[in-house]
């Protein structure tokens, strides 16, 4: 009998999640596990090793019924060697052999990519994307991830590394991101760097309904910006709408790069729905040029949290249908 499932991981520094997946991108089974990532790689990769074997239990299936698994992790790594560079969030995770790691741990053939290109895939093939074959993702979080799919492929790169759009730079010399350039993108509109920069400008004496939060010390982000927006708080609508503006300039740019015929918008910020979207849409149709009418389809991405468990699962099927589990040395 046929295999049924593929197993989706997204890896991440606080969590975990796992889930089986069948062909067509539906979820049999999920679970999350905390990742207590700061024992190091090989304690984390045996807990996930379980887990895996967990959620494949807890979905009423066999190894036997399981193609393989897909992983999605921090990098920068190398999807075509299997092997995680360096891990910000993950300590300890210096040049990982991450899938020959997990296939000796289940003894399934594993393949890996960046957690925002899978996350991407998701929705291509089982979301906001699916039946288009070119769309980008702007993952809006506390940074901005992101993946482009060309064609039904992700675009890696010479490199590898292919599609950080969150760090493509909006403002030159503008303000300082943690990567070590000035005016990234995900400086001005990520969820996090909203709600930070509406708190700066309150400690700068602008007034706000959000000022009685700064005094006590207390973070926010995207959320609480939009709450206040909509209640007429003059500087959160300032702060919102440019946070919006330079997304539309990102989408200008990935109109002209990338030619996608959806790019879609995913992640924290995507909760405020059309308030987000629409305002991309009407600084991105005064921004962008007048020549040729080739605009994107601006949407909202819809898998939410499976975004990245679903896309790991359909590179795992990917790599399956195309019979590419023979892996070159060093896996």
């Amino acid at each position: 009998m046929a295999r049924q499932y593929a197993i989706g991981v997204d890896l991440g520094g606080t969590t975990v999640r796992i889930a089986l997946v069948n062909h067509e991108g539906h979820v049999r089974h999920a679970e999350s596990y905390r990742s207590q990532a700061t024992r190091g790689p090989e304690p984390l990769m045996d807990d996930m090793a379980a887990w895996i074997l967990e959620v494949i239990d807890a979905g009423r299936a066999t190894r036997d019924d399981v193609v393989g698994v897909g992983i999605g992790s921090p990098g920068p790594l190398s999807p075509s060697r299997g092997i995680v560079f360096k891990a910000a969030n993950l300590p300890g995770w210096v040049n990982v052999p991450l899938c020959r790691a997990m296939r000796e741990r289940t003894g399934l053939p594993t393949v890996m990519d960046n957690d925002g290109n899978l996350a991407a895939f998701g929705e291509y093939w089982a979301g906001a994307g699916k039946g288009v074959e070119n769309i980008v993702m702007l993952t809006l979080g506390t940074g901005i991830g992101a993946g482009v799919v060309v064609n039904g492929e992700l675009l890696h790169g010479h490199f590898e590394n292919a599609g950080e759009l969150g760090h493509t730079i909006v403002v030159p010399d503008g303000r300082r991101c943690s990567c070590g350039q000035r005016g990234c993108l995900e400086q001005y509109a990520s969820a996090a760097n909203v709600g930070k920069r509406v708190a700066e400008a309150i400690r700068n004496g602008e007034p706000s309904r959000l000022a009685g939060l700064v005094e006590e010390g207390v973070t926010f982000g995207s959320r609480k910006v939009v709450e206040a927006a909509g209640e007429g708080d003059v500087l959160a609508a300032r702060i919102w709408d440019e946070a919006c503006y330079y997304l539309a300039i990102a989408c200008v740019n990935i109109q002209h790069a990338y030619n996608p015929s959806r790019i879609v918008m995913a992640g924290g910020m995507s909760k405020a729905g059309a308030f987000l979207v629409e305002a991309v849409r009407r600084h991105f149709k005064l921004l962008t040029w007048d020549l040729h009418d080739d605009s994107p389809d601006i949407r909202i991405a819809v898998l939410g949290d499976d975004a990245g468990v679903i896309g790991a699962a359909g590179w795992a099927w990917k790599a399956e249908d195309e019979g590419r589990w023979d892996q070159p040395p060093g896996f």
